[in-house]
């Protein structure tokens, strides 16, 4: 018996769409992990700390010298090494910590536990823990806590400039206090924003100057540019704008005090261009 070419056009599309759906099932599957993932996060003022960490549990074992030994580099978690990470820098135990992600470790002691915060954030557990990468070791007293069966990460005794991020696992409480300088975040960004709005403006006066309109509302904007933050470009943009709408006399003494305010800033400050500008203005 023949088989027709359209039948065997249908099983092998056929076929093909069950590969395909039993594939797509395969990658949109996941794996039960026994010590589960989770993550905690707090903002301190402006600063966001994140945790990333899988959840051992004590399940009736003894933890602290038994499964985990003392002296040992341990992940503070389970499979992954946790990872903690800052959006701004950070002080912990009065020593700065540069903004970033990093791996997590403690080694566990009868006496005070060493907390390290490394550069290499994925890795597998602690064993291929490279102690040149540390970026930061402090000595944390570990605290008699309520029993945790499940490992757990959690901030506490928050205000806008500290914070106390604590691990907990079985009875014990391992508190890390942090810091960040809000103050001068602040600032920073409060800067930022003036800056912002000062090339903003500039922009919105460079397109009325370019565009031969609305000189004006160009020289409004870049009257309010100059106030935030006075400097040779916008300066410069204002001359050039009061030169369009005939006012050269205007436009030259602009033009001298921007190359005054440039070499004041930067003694390799290049006036050629407004030198340039300033004698084709007076030719006129």
């Amino acid at each position: 018996m023949r088989t027709s070419t359209r039948g065997i056009f249908t099983t092998i599309a056929l076929g093909v769409a069950i590969i395909f759906v039993f594939s797509a099932t395969s990658a949109q599957q996941k794996s039960v992990r026994i010590s589960q993932s989770a993550s905690v996060s707090q903002t301190i003022g402006l600063t966001d700390v994140s945790v990333a960490y899988h959840r051992p549990g004590v399940k009736g074992r003894e933890i602290w010298g038994k499964l985990l030994p003392y002296e040992q580099v341990w992940r503070a978690g389970a499979n992954e090494a946790t990872t903690v990470s800052f959006s701004d820098d950070v002080t912990i135990a009065g020593k700065q910590l540069k903004a970033g992600t990093y791996s997590f470790f403690v080694i566990p002691r009868q006496g005070e536990w060493t907390v390290i915060f490394n550069s290499q954030p994925k890795q597998w557990g602690a064993f291929s823990y490279d102690s040149t990468k540390d970026v930061m070791k402090i000595s944390v007293k570990p605290e008699p806590a309520a029993h945790e069966e499940w490992l757990s990460y959690n901030f506490s005794d928050l205000t806008s400039f500290s914070t106390k991020l604590s691990l907990r696992w079985e009875k014990i409480a391992l508190p890390i206090a942090i810091e960040v300088n809000t103050d001068a975040i602040m600032v920073n960004s409060n800067n930022a924003a003036v800056m912002t709005a000062s090339q903003q403006l500039g922009s919105y006066a460079r397109y009325c100057l370019d565009s031969k309109t609305n000189l004006d509302k160009g020289l409004e904007a870049i009257g309010k540019s100059i106030a935030i933050n006075e400097n040779a470009s916008n300066l410069r943009i204002k001359a050039e704008l009061l030169a369009q709408g005939g006012k050269v006399k205007e436009a030259i003494a602009v033009a001298e005090n921007a190359i005054k305010v440039g070499k004041a800033s930067n003694p390799k400050f290049s006036s050629t261009a407004l030198e340039k500008l300033i004698d084709d203005w007076k030719k006129k």
